[in-house]
This record gives C-alpha cells, structure tokens and sequence, in this order.
C-alpha cells in the first residue's frame, strides 16, 4: 500500500509535457524541441530557444561552438581537452565538455555538454542520455508524431 501510493505520489510531482514533431517535408519528422541554454559562467543566456534534436543514440549531449561562442564559453586554447566521438555516419570529430545552463520542458537545471564545431547547422543543439534523458521520461510516439516528455 505504501509503495502504490508513493508511485501515485511521485507520478502527480513530475511535470509532462507533450510535444509534437517536428514536420519538414512530406514523410520527414523530426524529434525537436525547443530550448534556451545559459552559461553558469558568464550568466548570459541564449534571447531566443533554439531548436535541439532529443537523440536516444547520443550518449551525450552536444553543443555547436557558435551557440557557445555567443554565450562567451567557447575555448580558443590548444590545450583544452577533447574527446573523440563517432557520428551515426562514422565521421569522428572531437569536442571539449563544459556545463550549461539548459533551459527545457519547464525545467532548468545545469547540463554537461561537449562543444563542437560539426554540427549540422538545423541541429546546434543533440539532447543525448548524459544529462537530458537521465533528468526526463522521454515516450517517442512516432504513429502520432507525438512526444511525451516527463520530468524526473
């Protein structure tokens, strides 16, 4: 008994929210949502939400180092250290991690993401299992171009 109604309980705290996908083209649906991000650091904060791809298969999340140029994070030293990591089309590239603000699905918290310069430019910004999933429920309704998106 106690256990069922602390599992009614911690469903009632969680925010959801549902999302559509995004429609491109005839039959091309994408998994976006809008965010902002901020930088701890520097206090400034994107005036605009940005669109970010919510990515299952990316480990992390991912930055372009324009976004983290405009918030005043981007690193022009040689000896910053980066890490090496394969795109879904085996291009490797590399990308140095800093944490950010992210503003998303009601919620802000601070979020590790790595910088780089590869992104696709319609894509600043992959939402990977490192820092979004692990702070959401995440429900991909593709028959209905639906997603549901808890927070933890």
């Amino acid at each position: 008994m106690f256990l069922q109604r602390s599992r009614i309980l911690a469903s009632s705290l969680m925010q959801h929210n549902t999302y559509p996908y995004f429609h491109l083209q005839e039959n091309i649906y994408k998994p976006w949502i809008e965010v902002r991000l901020g930088s701890p650091l520097t206090h400034k904060v994107l005036p605009h939400p940005v669109v970010a791809l919510i990515d299952s298969g990316a480990d992390v999340c991912f930055c372009s180092d324009a976004l983290a140029s405009y918030l005043g994070v981007a690193s022009t030293k040689k000896n910053v250290k980066k890490e090496k990591f394969t795109a879904a089309n085996n291009q490797i590239f590399t990308a140095y991690k800093i944490n950010l603000r992210l503003y998303a699905c009601g919620r802000e918290y601070i979020c590790p993401f790595f910088i780089c310069s590869e992104l696709p430019h319609e894509t600043p910004i992959i939402l990977g299992q490192k820092g979004f999933f692990t702070n959401h429920k995440i429900l991909f309704d593709f028959p209905n171009k639906l997603m549901e998106i808890d927070t933890l």
